[in-house]
């Protein structure tokens, strides 16, 4: 007999693409017709990357940022493409004329999302925001992240994070690390960059003296880089919500991603590639605390 659960999913699917299409209109409509600053005085600092294929869809991305209640007070795209920056699409070039900055920097993969503006800056006056080029973000997704910083500006902010596992001393799997299900600050929790994560200074402050060194270690895996470094300057990990959040996804932007590489060993690897026994020896200590 067949289950009503399994008769419904055709139709939640269309569901969500009739959701995903009408939020794409909206996007597309403001785009073409609005002439609001994509940026405001005050905001963090909101930086991505995108490439190829996503490249076609990124602008959507940076319109919902641009629609946000609280703007950013530099909306940066970073691109390593030279056709993609020689000739940016029509919603792109909209969006330049309205503020975004897209900016050209060398193939760091996932890295290009935040190293290329570590790396132009002499100080952060203002904390920093990686966004992913897939998502539909909401309205209130950069003015949530600004209200937690303004309430604990010592700790990164996230709005989906995982919290580390380990066996004798060293990391389970990391498929086994289980969901964070609360607002409390931990240096166990690890921010997931999909759904947006917000760094302070001194984490930017770390990541541009330690330089490239992602290379050796983790070059496909930012994630692992970036809760590293938050973890070496004392930054806990506070979830925005106590329950993770998923966001709208851009219509068939997944198959280019690195998700699913990261997930079946990339992750494993990098992470013992990337974190020094006195790492581990801070991460199981803050677990016995």
């Amino acid at each position: 007999m067949t289950s009503l659960n399994t008769l419904t999913k055709p139709f939640d699917r269309l569901s969500l693409r009739a959701r995903q299409l009408r939020r794409m209109a909206g996007l597309l409509s403001e785009n073409r017709f609005s002439d609001r600053s994509v940026v405001a005085p005050g905001g963090p600092v909101v930086s991505l990357t995108s490439f190829g294929a996503r490249a076609r869809t990124v602008a959507f991305t940076l319109e919902s940022i641009a629609m946000g209640e609280v703007l950013p007070s530099r909306l940066i795209l970073w691109l390593d493409e030279p056709a993609l920056l020689e000739k940016p699409s029509p919603m792109i070039q909209r969006l330049q004329r309205r503020g975004l900055e897209v900016l050209p920097t060398e193939n760091l993969g996932p890295h290009k999302k935040y190293y290329p503006f570590v790396a132009s800056q002499s100080d952060f006056p203002v904390p920093l925001v990686t966004a992913d080029d897939d998502v539909l973000y909401p309205r209130d997704w950069l003015a949530l992240l600004a209200e937690r910083y303004r309430e604990a500006p010592e700790s990164v902010h996230c709005y989906r994070a995982r919290v580390v596992a380990m066996v004798d001393g060293q990391f389970a799997p990391y498929q086994s690390w289980p969901e964070c299900t609360t607002r409390e600050p931990s240096h166990r929790h690890f921010s997931i960059g999909m759904a947006g994560v917000l760094f302070p200074p001194p984490v930017l402050a770390e990541l541009r003296r330690r330089g490239d060194a992602f290379r050796q270690s983790c070059p496909r895996t930012d994630d692992i880089w970036l809760n590293l470094h938050a973890q070496r300057v004392g930054a806990q990990v506070r979830q925005v919500h106590a329950a993770p959040q998923y966001f709208m996804l851009l219509p068939g932007t997944q198959k280019s991603g690195l998700l699913h590489e990261n997930v079946e060993g990339g992750n494993a690897n990098a992470l013992r590639a990337a974190y020094e026994p006195a790492d581990l020896a801070r991460l199981q200590a803050s677990m016995a605390s």
